[in-house]
């Protein structure tokens, strides 16, 4: 298969090695003289990252080239998501997990199903917790993400078990969709699902995805979403970190546009006649 990376750069006559899956260029920031070639690029998004300066940008978006090459990248793409398919263990569901027959805050039972939420007593980790199943692109099990039952509870979240990369959730959407909604938790996705958005998507928090932009993204991309609304909670720490997230992003080539909340709201508790307004504003 053509590389349209290489492509790019032998165009350009920018010399390069090759370390691991990375090409590694001289620094695309005019402002940092890179006599000893330290930046990456990925081979398969074009995504550069200078781990001298930190200079990030998207070489294709650099250059401006975008179209001659899009259909080559998809398919790239979904070359790389397919070597990240094998890679994954599917966790068995625990002994005893009952499936919750009952709404949970104000999310519907439906919703609840929909998703496999369920709560256990065997796993001593999960006792006493309403437990959300994260699945990979192949629909395994790659985590257990359990909230606590008692509004309290401390801590409020565990992942189970400890030390995996979260997808972001859900990974697989049920529908093609242009766009995604990108929310902060889980409770904000089930919320905007429950009511009728089936595009959101949760991120577990924006410190977990910042390192991981490009990798978290890529399924979304190869199922042909090209815009992600970032809707974070309405306080001064969401709307800031819905500032910073938004270029990282955008070098991942999605267009990308904020949506801001009142303030002191989160995506979880909007009741339907606000998540009808968003859901007409995304159209």
């Amino acid at each position: 298969m053509s590389d349209p990376v290489l492509a790019l750069l032998n165009e350009k006559g920018i010399a390069f090695t090759i370390s691991g899956k990375d090409y590694v260029i001289r620094c695309l920031n005019p402002e940092h003289d890179d006599s000893n070639p330290s930046c990456r690029v990925d081979r398969v998004s074009g995504i550069t990252h200078c781990f001298a300066c930190g200079f990030k940008r998207n070489l294709f978006k650099h250059f401006g080239v975008f179209s001659n090459h899009s259909s080559i990248r998809v398919a790239k793409l979904k070359e790389k998501l397919n070597e990240l398919k094998k890679s994954t263990i599917d966790l068995e569901m625990p002994a005893g997990a009952t499936p919750y027959t009952q709404p949970y805050r104000n999310i519907g039972v439906s919703t609840l199903r929909k998703f496999d939420v369920f709560y256990t007593h065997s796993v001593e980790e999960l006792a006493d917790r309403i437990v959300f199943p994260v699945r990979d692109v192949m629909g395994r099990n790659v985590v257990f993400v359990a909230r606590h039952a008692l509004s309290n509870g401390n801590p409020r979240y565990v992942n189970y078990p400890r030390g995996v990369q979260i997808p972001l959730f859900p990974v697989v959407l049920e529908e093609k969709y242009s766009s995604i909604i990108l929310v902060e938790g889980i409770m904000d996705m089930l919320n905007l699902y429950d009511k009728g958005i089936h595009n959101a998507v949760a991120c577990f928090g924006t410190s977990t995805l910042k390192g991981a932009v490009s990798e978290k993204l890529l399924p979304f991309k190869a199922q042909g979403v090209t815009k992600i609304y970032i809707m974070f909670d309405g306080d001064t720490a969401g709307r800031e970190a819905a500032k910073e997230l938004k270029p990282l992003i955008e070098e991942c080539g999605f267009e990308v546009q904020n949506i801001d909340l009142p303030d002191d709201s989160d995506p979880g508790d909007l009741g339907q006649e606000d998540v009808d307004s968003i859901k007409e504003y995304i159209k």
